[in-house]
């Protein structure tokens, strides 16, 4: 699909590179925010989680249609 052309390699790449930087700052990744964290009652990842949700809902409704030249 889209994310076959130049422009969502792109994408992909950066957003590779976002993730990795994300979790080596963060202090840990995704995963162990949403499961270890929120298992010991942790506020910071409880913070780390809800950040991690609402940027998906960005990039996906906001920047993705944005950057392919999509949208409704």
């Amino acid at each position: 699909p889209e994310l076959a052309t130049l422009a969502g390699g792109i994408i992909l790449i950066g957003g590779g590179f976002l993730i990795g930087f994300g979790a080596r700052y963060a202090g840990g990744c995704t995963s162990g925010h949403g499961i270890t964290g929120l298992a010991a009652f942790e506020l910071g990842s409880l913070l780390a989680v809800v950040g991690f949700f609402v940027g998906g809902l960005i990039s996906t409704h906001l920047l993705l249609p944005l950057l392919l030249g999509g949208g409704s």
